[in-house]
Protein backbone atom coordinates (compact mmCIF):
# COMPACT_ATOMS: atom_id res chain seq x y z
CA UNK A 1 0.00 0.00 0.00
CA UNK A 2 1.80 3.21 -0.96
CA UNK A 3 1.25 5.66 1.81
CA UNK A 4 1.67 9.22 0.68
CA UNK A 5 4.14 11.15 3.32
CA UNK A 6 2.45 14.82 3.54
CA UNK A 7 5.29 17.48 3.31
CA UNK A 8 6.09 18.84 6.91
CA UNK A 9 5.18 22.77 7.15
CA UNK A 10 8.19 24.90 6.42
CA UNK A 11 8.55 27.81 8.61
CA UNK A 12 8.47 31.27 7.32
CA UNK A 13 11.70 33.49 7.03
CA UNK A 14 11.92 35.66 10.23
CA UNK A 15 11.41 39.45 9.75
CA UNK A 16 14.82 41.60 9.92
CA UNK A 17 14.78 44.10 12.72
CA UNK A 18 14.43 47.01 10.09
CA UNK A 19 11.45 45.41 8.26
CA UNK A 20 9.60 44.96 11.76
CA UNK A 21 10.27 48.67 12.91
CA UNK A 22 8.90 50.02 9.07
CA UNK A 23 6.13 48.05 9.46
CA UNK A 24 5.26 49.58 13.19
CA UNK A 25 3.35 52.13 13.26
CA UNK A 26 4.36 52.92 16.91
CA UNK A 27 7.74 52.44 16.67
CA UNK A 28 7.73 55.14 13.79
CA UNK A 29 5.45 57.37 15.55
CA UNK A 30 7.81 57.15 18.88
CA UNK A 31 11.12 58.04 16.40
CA UNK A 32 9.28 61.15 15.42
CA UNK A 33 8.60 62.35 18.43
CA UNK A 34 11.91 61.84 19.45
CA UNK A 35 13.67 63.74 16.85
CA UNK A 36 11.83 66.42 18.01
CA UNK A 37 11.94 66.22 21.54
CA UNK A 38 15.94 65.27 21.98
CA UNK A 39 16.94 69.16 20.77
CA UNK A 40 15.38 70.25 23.28
CA UNK A 41 16.43 68.36 26.02
CA UNK A 42 19.98 68.89 24.88
CA UNK A 43 19.16 72.56 24.75
CA UNK A 44 17.94 72.90 28.46
CA UNK A 45 20.80 70.67 29.88
CA UNK A 46 23.72 73.17 28.26
CA UNK A 47 21.14 76.07 29.40
CA UNK A 48 21.35 74.74 33.10
CA UNK A 49 25.38 74.07 32.91
CA UNK A 50 26.01 77.39 31.79
CA UNK A 51 24.08 79.81 33.98
CA UNK A 52 24.30 78.15 37.44
CA UNK A 53 27.88 76.87 37.28
CA UNK A 54 30.24 79.59 39.41
CA UNK A 55 32.32 81.82 37.82
CA UNK A 56 35.08 80.62 36.36
CA UNK A 57 38.02 80.31 38.77
CA UNK A 58 41.72 80.11 37.18
CA UNK A 59 43.39 78.72 40.29
CA UNK A 60 41.10 75.72 39.87
CA UNK A 61 42.53 72.40 39.63
CA UNK A 62 45.77 73.49 41.28
CA UNK A 63 47.15 72.47 44.53
CA UNK A 64 46.66 74.29 47.67
CA UNK A 65 49.67 75.41 49.10
CA UNK A 66 50.02 73.90 52.50
CA UNK A 67 50.66 76.58 54.39
CA UNK A 68 46.90 78.28 53.50
CA UNK A 69 44.24 76.13 55.56
CA UNK A 70 40.55 77.25 56.36
CA UNK A 71 40.63 75.34 59.55
CA UNK A 72 43.49 73.99 62.01
CA UNK A 73 44.89 70.26 61.60
CA UNK A 74 43.06 67.93 64.62
CA UNK A 75 45.59 68.06 66.48
CA UNK A 76 45.79 71.67 67.09
CA UNK A 77 43.43 73.41 70.07
CA UNK A 78 40.17 72.20 70.39
CA UNK A 79 37.40 75.41 68.35
CA UNK A 80 36.48 78.18 70.57
CA UNK A 81 38.61 77.12 73.42
CA UNK A 82 40.51 80.02 74.96
CA UNK A 83 43.29 79.14 77.50
CA UNK A 84 44.78 80.97 80.37
CA UNK A 85 48.75 79.11 79.79
CA UNK A 86 50.37 81.93 78.15
CA UNK A 87 53.12 79.80 77.00
CA UNK A 88 50.47 77.47 74.97
CA UNK A 89 48.77 80.53 73.89
CA UNK A 90 51.84 81.81 72.37
CA UNK A 91 52.69 78.96 70.28
CA UNK A 92 49.28 78.94 68.96
CA UNK A 93 49.74 82.16 67.98
CA UNK A 94 52.98 82.18 66.23
CA UNK A 95 51.64 78.58 64.85
CA UNK A 96 48.49 80.53 63.45
CA UNK A 97 51.08 83.54 61.70
CA UNK A 98 53.66 80.68 60.34
CA UNK A 99 50.78 79.04 58.93
CA UNK A 100 48.89 82.14 57.24
CA UNK A 101 50.46 85.57 57.84
CA UNK A 102 53.37 85.00 55.30
CA UNK A 103 52.52 87.52 51.54
CA UNK A 104 53.88 85.48 49.03
CA UNK A 105 53.62 88.48 46.56
CA UNK A 106 55.71 90.78 48.63
CA UNK A 107 57.82 88.41 50.94
CA UNK A 108 56.20 90.15 53.50
CA UNK A 109 53.82 89.39 56.96
CA UNK A 110 50.60 90.27 55.86
CA UNK A 111 48.34 93.00 57.24
CA UNK A 112 45.68 90.52 58.54
CA UNK A 113 43.66 87.55 57.18
CA UNK A 114 39.50 86.81 58.08
CA UNK A 115 38.87 83.76 60.63
CA UNK A 116 35.97 82.54 58.42
CA UNK A 117 38.34 82.43 55.09
CA UNK A 118 41.87 83.07 55.68
CA UNK A 119 42.24 83.35 51.55
CA UNK A 120 40.83 86.73 52.22
CA UNK A 121 44.08 89.25 53.27
CA UNK A 122 44.30 92.74 54.34
CA UNK A 123 40.89 93.72 55.39
CA UNK A 124 39.39 96.88 56.03
CA UNK A 125 35.60 97.57 56.44
CA UNK A 126 35.04 98.24 52.60
CA UNK A 127 37.27 95.72 50.83
CA UNK A 128 39.74 92.66 51.29
CA UNK A 129 42.43 91.37 48.77
CA UNK A 130 42.66 88.04 47.95
CA UNK A 131 45.80 86.15 49.50
CA UNK A 132 48.50 85.98 46.35
CA UNK A 133 47.14 89.68 45.02
CA UNK A 134 48.18 92.24 47.78
CA UNK A 135 47.53 95.62 47.58
CA UNK A 136 48.97 97.07 50.39
CA UNK A 137 51.55 96.32 53.21
CA UNK A 138 53.02 97.51 56.65
CA UNK A 139 56.47 96.60 56.86
CA UNK A 140 56.43 97.33 60.76
CA UNK A 141 55.11 93.81 60.94
CA UNK A 142 58.08 92.20 60.07
CA UNK A 143 60.05 93.84 62.65
CA UNK A 144 57.95 93.22 65.53
CA UNK A 145 57.10 89.18 63.73
CA UNK A 146 60.76 88.27 63.95
CA UNK A 147 61.29 89.76 67.38
CA UNK A 148 58.72 87.43 68.89
CA UNK A 149 60.35 84.32 66.78
CA UNK A 150 63.66 84.40 68.21
CA UNK A 151 62.04 85.68 71.34
CA UNK A 152 59.80 82.42 71.86
CA UNK A 153 63.69 80.84 70.81
CA UNK A 154 65.45 82.46 72.93
CA UNK A 155 62.91 80.96 75.79
CA UNK A 156 63.08 77.33 73.51
CA UNK A 157 66.48 77.00 72.69
CA UNK A 158 65.75 73.11 71.79
CA UNK A 159 62.78 73.82 69.84
CA UNK A 160 63.40 74.11 65.97
CA UNK A 161 59.92 74.94 65.06
CA UNK A 162 60.05 78.34 63.80
CA UNK A 163 63.53 78.09 62.23
CA UNK A 164 62.04 78.17 58.83
CA UNK A 165 59.81 80.86 59.68
CA UNK A 166 62.65 83.17 60.95
CA UNK A 167 64.89 82.15 58.00
CA UNK A 168 62.17 83.21 55.36
CA UNK A 169 61.29 86.35 57.19
CA UNK A 170 64.79 87.48 58.14
CA UNK A 171 66.15 88.78 54.46
CA UNK A 172 63.13 90.91 54.20
CA UNK A 173 63.30 92.27 58.08
CA UNK A 174 67.26 93.07 57.30
CA UNK A 175 66.83 95.05 54.51
CA UNK A 176 63.66 97.02 55.53
CA UNK A 177 65.45 97.76 59.27
CA UNK A 178 69.24 96.82 59.15
CA UNK A 179 69.80 100.33 58.28
CA UNK A 180 66.69 102.31 59.90
CA UNK A 181 66.35 105.88 61.00
CA UNK A 182 62.44 105.88 60.93
CA UNK A 183 61.47 108.53 63.67
CA UNK A 184 59.43 106.52 66.45
CA UNK A 185 61.23 105.92 69.78
CA UNK A 186 59.74 102.49 70.32
CA UNK A 187 61.64 101.00 67.59
CA UNK A 188 64.79 101.30 69.39
CA UNK A 189 63.66 99.47 72.23
CA UNK A 190 62.10 96.86 69.33
CA UNK A 191 66.00 96.40 68.49
CA UNK A 192 67.34 96.19 71.65
CA UNK A 193 65.06 92.74 72.06
CA UNK A 194 66.44 91.79 68.89
CA UNK A 195 69.61 91.99 69.58
CA UNK A 196 69.52 89.82 72.49
CA UNK A 197 67.31 87.50 71.51
CA UNK A 198 68.90 86.67 67.97
CA UNK A 199 72.19 86.46 69.90
CA UNK A 200 73.41 88.36 66.13
CA UNK A 201 74.82 91.30 68.69
CA UNK A 202 77.23 92.44 66.31
CA UNK A 203 74.63 92.97 63.41
CA UNK A 204 71.59 94.67 65.80
CA UNK A 205 74.38 96.95 68.23
CA UNK A 206 75.46 98.99 64.41
CA UNK A 207 71.13 99.16 63.64
CA UNK A 208 70.82 100.93 66.83
CA UNK A 209 74.24 102.90 66.39
CA UNK A 210 72.90 104.19 63.07
CA UNK A 211 69.64 104.98 64.72
CA UNK A 212 70.52 106.80 67.26
CA UNK A 213 73.41 108.99 65.38
CA UNK A 214 70.47 109.63 62.69
CA UNK A 215 68.02 110.71 65.54
CA UNK A 216 70.49 112.91 67.23
CA UNK A 217 71.64 114.72 63.76
CA UNK A 218 67.55 115.42 63.78
CA UNK A 219 67.50 117.71 66.86
CA UNK A 220 66.29 121.45 67.46
CA UNK A 221 69.53 122.07 69.42
CA UNK A 222 67.20 124.96 71.08
CA UNK A 223 64.06 122.72 71.56
CA UNK A 224 66.21 119.31 71.72
CA UNK A 225 63.53 117.69 69.74
CA UNK A 226 62.64 116.71 66.07
CA UNK A 227 59.69 118.56 64.55
CA UNK A 228 58.42 119.69 61.71
CA UNK A 229 55.39 118.77 59.33
CA UNK A 230 52.73 116.33 61.06
CA UNK A 231 49.83 114.52 60.36
CA UNK A 232 46.69 114.94 62.56
CA UNK A 233 46.10 111.08 62.83
CA UNK A 234 47.15 108.20 60.49
CA UNK A 235 43.06 108.20 59.36
CA UNK A 236 41.44 108.88 55.48
CA UNK A 237 40.06 112.49 57.52
CA UNK A 238 43.66 113.71 58.61
CA UNK A 239 45.06 117.34 57.78
CA UNK A 240 48.60 118.56 57.93
CA UNK A 241 49.95 120.23 61.20
CA UNK A 242 52.89 123.25 59.83
CA UNK A 243 54.96 122.77 62.79
CA UNK A 244 54.62 119.65 65.67
CA UNK A 245 55.43 116.59 66.99
CA UNK A 246 53.45 113.06 67.78
CA UNK A 247 53.93 113.19 72.09
CA UNK A 248 54.27 109.65 72.36
CA UNK A 249 57.38 109.49 69.29
CA UNK A 250 59.29 112.21 70.74
CA UNK A 251 58.64 111.15 74.73
CA UNK A 252 59.95 107.58 73.35
CA UNK A 253 62.86 108.92 71.40
CA UNK A 254 64.27 111.03 73.82
CA UNK A 255 64.85 108.33 76.09
CA UNK A 256 66.26 106.18 73.46
CA UNK A 257 69.14 108.81 73.14
CA UNK A 258 69.32 108.39 77.09
CA UNK A 259 69.74 104.98 76.94
CA UNK A 260 71.78 104.64 73.52
CA UNK A 261 74.17 107.50 74.94
CA UNK A 262 74.70 105.48 77.73
CA UNK A 263 74.73 102.28 76.60
CA UNK A 264 76.94 103.15 73.48
CA UNK A 265 79.08 106.13 75.80
CA UNK A 266 77.35 109.25 74.07
CA UNK A 267 77.43 111.75 76.80
CA UNK A 268 75.68 114.21 73.77
CA UNK A 269 73.36 111.90 73.43
CA UNK A 270 72.09 111.38 76.75
CA UNK A 271 72.14 115.20 77.32
CA UNK A 272 70.06 115.95 74.02
CA UNK A 273 67.80 113.02 75.10
CA UNK A 274 67.76 114.36 78.97
CA UNK A 275 66.68 117.82 77.15
CA UNK A 276 64.07 116.63 74.76
CA UNK A 277 62.30 114.52 77.61
CA UNK A 278 61.70 117.22 79.98
CA UNK A 279 60.44 119.55 77.20
CA UNK A 280 57.79 117.00 76.38
CA UNK A 281 56.64 116.51 79.98
CA UNK A 282 56.29 120.03 80.40
CA UNK A 283 54.30 120.76 77.03
CA UNK A 284 52.23 117.27 76.85
CA UNK A 285 51.74 115.99 80.17
CA UNK A 286 48.53 116.71 81.84
CA UNK A 287 48.82 116.50 85.89
CA UNK A 288 44.82 116.27 86.33
CA UNK A 289 44.96 112.73 84.74
CA UNK A 290 48.28 111.95 84.79
CA UNK A 291 48.63 110.54 81.09
CA UNK A 292 50.16 112.50 78.08
CA UNK A 293 48.07 113.90 74.77
CA UNK A 294 48.78 113.09 70.80
CA UNK A 295 49.95 116.16 69.32
CA UNK A 296 51.74 119.22 70.05
CA UNK A 297 52.05 122.28 67.98
CA UNK A 298 54.26 124.54 67.88
CA UNK A 299 53.19 126.62 65.36
CA UNK A 300 50.28 125.89 62.90
CA UNK A 301 47.89 129.49 60.80
CA UNK A 302 44.96 127.33 61.75
CA UNK A 303 45.35 126.38 65.23
CA UNK A 304 47.54 128.80 66.90
CA UNK A 305 50.98 128.24 68.75
CA UNK A 306 52.70 126.53 71.04
CA UNK A 307 49.74 124.33 72.62
CA UNK A 308 48.29 120.33 72.56
CA UNK A 309 45.96 120.42 70.44
CA UNK A 310 45.05 116.44 69.59
CA UNK A 311 44.10 115.72 73.98
CA UNK A 312 43.45 111.87 73.45
CA UNK A 313 45.09 109.75 75.78
CA UNK A 314 44.78 106.34 73.90
CA UNK A 315 46.27 102.94 76.09
CA UNK A 316 48.65 101.68 73.53
CA UNK A 317 50.52 104.76 72.93
CA UNK A 318 50.38 105.16 77.20
CA UNK A 319 51.60 101.81 77.97
CA UNK A 320 54.62 102.25 75.20
CA UNK A 321 54.96 105.46 76.93
CA UNK A 322 55.52 103.97 80.84
CA UNK A 323 57.71 101.10 79.24
CA UNK A 324 60.10 103.41 77.41
CA UNK A 325 60.06 105.56 80.98
CA UNK A 326 60.60 102.27 83.01
CA UNK A 327 63.64 100.91 80.97
CA UNK A 328 65.22 103.76 80.39
CA UNK A 329 64.85 104.78 84.17
CA UNK A 330 66.52 101.41 85.38
CA UNK A 331 69.55 101.39 82.69
CA UNK A 332 70.54 104.79 83.25
CA UNK A 333 69.13 104.68 87.29
CA UNK A 334 67.13 107.70 86.61
CA UNK A 335 64.73 107.90 89.56
CA UNK A 336 62.84 110.60 87.97
CA UNK A 337 61.90 108.18 84.73
CA UNK A 338 61.41 105.68 87.12
CA UNK A 339 58.83 108.57 89.55
CA UNK A 340 56.58 109.32 86.83
CA UNK A 341 55.98 105.74 85.44
CA UNK A 342 54.90 105.16 89.15
CA UNK A 343 52.83 108.44 88.80
CA UNK A 344 51.15 107.25 85.76
CA UNK A 345 50.21 103.77 87.07
CA UNK A 346 49.24 105.05 90.51
CA UNK A 347 46.66 106.50 88.54
CA UNK A 348 45.68 104.27 85.68
CA UNK A 349 44.22 101.81 88.60
CA UNK A 350 41.61 104.35 89.39
CA UNK A 351 41.51 106.26 86.52
CA UNK A 352 37.83 106.37 84.45
CA UNK A 353 39.75 104.67 81.49
CA UNK A 354 39.33 101.37 83.63
CA UNK A 355 36.80 98.99 82.31
CA UNK A 356 35.45 97.46 86.01
CA UNK A 357 33.12 95.50 84.23
CA UNK A 358 34.54 93.80 81.79
CA UNK A 359 38.46 94.28 82.76
CA UNK A 360 41.41 95.89 81.00
CA UNK A 361 40.54 99.67 79.65
CA UNK A 362 38.62 101.40 77.75
CA UNK A 363 39.55 103.14 74.78
CA UNK A 364 41.02 106.54 75.17
CA UNK A 365 40.23 109.94 76.89
CA UNK A 366 40.13 113.66 76.35
CA UNK A 367 42.47 115.11 78.49
CA UNK A 368 40.88 118.79 77.36
CA UNK A 369 38.51 119.85 74.44
CA UNK A 370 38.87 118.44 70.90
CA UNK A 371 37.20 116.96 68.13
CA UNK A 372 33.90 118.60 70.04
CA UNK A 373 34.44 116.38 72.73
CA UNK A 374 34.42 117.97 76.34
CA UNK A 375 38.07 117.64 79.07
CA UNK A 376 37.20 114.31 80.40
CA UNK A 377 35.43 112.76 78.08
CA UNK A 378 35.34 108.54 77.80
CA UNK A 379 35.19 106.93 74.41
CA UNK A 380 34.27 103.01 75.76
CA UNK A 381 32.96 101.57 72.34
CA UNK A 382 35.67 99.54 71.95
CA UNK A 383 38.39 97.21 73.59
CA UNK A 384 41.62 97.75 71.71
CA UNK A 385 44.41 95.15 71.64
CA UNK A 386 47.22 97.85 71.52
CA UNK A 387 46.28 98.76 75.22
CA UNK A 388 48.55 95.18 76.04
CA UNK A 389 51.38 97.45 75.74
CA UNK A 390 50.14 98.93 79.59
CA UNK A 391 50.39 94.98 80.55
CA UNK A 392 54.48 94.83 79.25
CA UNK A 393 54.88 98.44 81.22
CA UNK A 394 52.89 97.06 84.53
CA UNK A 395 54.53 94.01 84.60
CA UNK A 396 57.78 95.36 84.26
CA UNK A 397 57.26 98.04 86.66
CA UNK A 398 55.98 95.39 88.99
CA UNK A 399 59.74 94.30 88.60
CA UNK A 400 61.17 97.30 89.90
CA UNK A 401 58.27 98.36 92.75
CA UNK A 402 57.77 94.84 94.00
CA UNK A 403 54.68 93.62 92.70
CA UNK A 404 52.82 97.42 93.53
CA UNK A 405 50.45 96.69 90.71
CA UNK A 406 50.02 92.79 90.92
CA UNK A 407 46.29 92.90 90.46
CA UNK A 408 46.28 95.28 87.55
CA UNK A 409 49.02 92.87 85.62
CA UNK A 410 46.55 89.91 87.04
CA UNK A 411 43.59 92.00 85.19
CA UNK A 412 45.19 92.81 81.95
CA UNK A 413 46.29 88.92 81.58
CA UNK A 414 42.49 88.16 82.25
CA UNK A 415 41.43 90.56 79.35
CA UNK A 416 44.27 89.37 77.28
CA UNK A 417 43.09 85.57 77.50
CA UNK A 418 39.49 85.62 78.16
CA UNK A 419 38.36 89.14 75.97
CA UNK A 420 41.13 89.94 73.19
CA UNK A 421 42.41 86.46 72.10
CA UNK A 422 39.85 85.06 69.73
CA UNK A 423 40.43 81.49 70.02
CA UNK A 424 40.90 78.47 67.16
CA UNK A 425 40.56 77.64 64.65
CA UNK A 426 42.82 81.08 63.44
CA UNK A 427 43.76 81.43 66.89
CA UNK A 428 44.97 84.93 67.19
CA UNK A 429 44.49 88.87 68.08
CA UNK A 430 42.06 91.70 66.13
CA UNK A 431 42.50 94.88 66.19
CA UNK A 432 39.56 95.98 68.40
CA UNK A 433 36.63 93.79 69.66
CA UNK A 434 33.45 94.86 71.58
CA UNK A 435 33.78 95.75 75.00
CA UNK A 436 33.05 92.43 76.32
CA UNK A 437 35.34 90.76 73.87
CA UNK A 438 32.71 90.25 71.23
CA UNK A 439 33.86 90.14 67.88
CA UNK A 440 33.23 94.30 66.47
CA UNK A 441 30.25 94.71 63.49
CA UNK A 442 31.24 95.95 60.34
CA UNK A 443 28.70 97.57 58.92
CA UNK A 444 29.69 97.91 55.37
CA UNK A 445 31.69 94.72 54.97
CA UNK A 446 29.72 93.02 51.86
CA UNK A 447 29.71 89.17 52.60
CA UNK A 448 29.09 87.23 55.32
CA UNK A 449 29.95 87.51 58.33
CA UNK A 450 29.28 91.56 58.84
CA UNK A 451 32.29 91.09 61.61
CA UNK A 452 35.53 92.42 61.72
CA UNK A 453 37.17 89.16 62.10
CA UNK A 454 40.19 89.30 61.23
CA UNK A 455 43.15 88.65 62.64
CA UNK A 456 45.59 91.38 62.38
CA UNK A 457 49.60 90.96 62.66
CA UNK A 458 49.81 94.08 64.72
CA UNK A 459 48.05 92.83 67.40
CA UNK A 460 49.03 89.64 67.35
CA UNK A 461 52.87 90.72 67.57
CA UNK A 462 51.80 93.54 70.39
CA UNK A 463 50.18 90.88 72.27
CA UNK A 464 53.17 88.34 71.65
CA UNK A 465 55.33 91.09 73.28
CA UNK A 466 53.34 91.53 76.13
CA UNK A 467 52.30 87.59 76.79
CA UNK A 468 56.13 86.90 76.18
CA UNK A 469 57.35 90.10 78.59
CA UNK A 470 55.40 88.55 81.48
CA UNK A 471 57.30 84.85 80.97
CA UNK A 472 60.40 86.24 80.70
CA UNK A 473 61.28 90.08 81.12
CA UNK A 474 63.36 89.98 84.58
CA UNK A 475 66.64 88.79 82.76
CA UNK A 476 65.93 91.36 80.13
CA UNK A 477 65.78 93.95 83.00
CA UNK A 478 68.38 92.95 85.32
CA UNK A 479 70.70 91.27 83.01
CA UNK A 480 73.31 91.23 85.82
CA UNK A 481 70.66 89.64 88.73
Amino acid sequence: MNQLQARPPQKEPELSLWRRYRNSVKARRATTIAFYILPIIVLLSLMFTVFTRAPFNPNEGKPVKSDVQKSVPATGPAPGKRTNDLNELVSQVLNDMSAHSWDEQYHTTLINWRKSDVNQVNCGPNHCDQRGHSTRKDSLNDLRLLENLYWYKDRHPGDTSMDAYIQRLLPTTQQEWGHTVQNKGWIYFTLLRMRDFSHDTAYWSQTLLGWATAEYKLLDPKLGLPHGGVDSSAGSDKFRLQDGYRVDHALETSLALVDAGTRFHHPEWVDAGKRGADVVIKQAYNKQYHLFGRIYILSDPRFGNNKLLDTQARMGETGQEIEALVRTGVYTHNQAYLSLAKEMLDNLQTSPLRDTTNGGFHFKLYLGPYQGYKTGHLDTSIKETRQLHVLIATHLANLVFNNRWAGLEHDLVQVATQRLFLPAPVPGFSYRVKPDGAMYPCKSCKTAPQLEDWITSEADNIALEAMQTVLSARQQLFPDA
